[in-house]
């Protein structure tokens, strides 16, 4: 390890199993919120499995997307759509990152040849 990464961590500091605090209060909040996530997941089980009164009003919109497929196909290329747009931003700014170093580098070399 370099010098300059051990000033930025610090030293480590062992505590006697037990001893930490801290650490039983994160599992208290990592348990409370993992109740929490379960009985949301629970609910929206039950809501959609117990969703019979929904069926008059959702039949009108499943005969409409049966009526209009470009829009259901729209629907299920929507993500790849999304992913192929963070790709595309992701090379753009690789793109002018690397231009940008060029730039310093052909800035460098011009004033070392001045």
């Amino acid at each position: 390890m370099s010098t300059s990464s051990e000033s930025v961590r610090g030293e480590a500091e062992v505590h006697p199993a037990g001893s930490y605090k801290r650490g039983v209060m994160r599992w208290g909040y990592f348990l409370l919120l993992n109740a929490i996530a379960a009985v949301v997941a629970i609910s929206f089980f039950v809501a959609v499995f117990y969703a019979d009164s929904l069926d008059p009003y959702l039949s009108g919109t499943y005969e409409w997307l049966l009526a209009h497929p470009g829009v259901t196909s729209a629907m299920a290329f929507s993500p790849l759509a999304c992913s192929l747009l963070v790709g595309y931003g992701y090379a753009s700014r690789a793109r002018r990152r690397k231009q940008a170093a060029a730039l310093r580098e052909a800035q460098a070399a011009a004033v070392a040849a001045e």
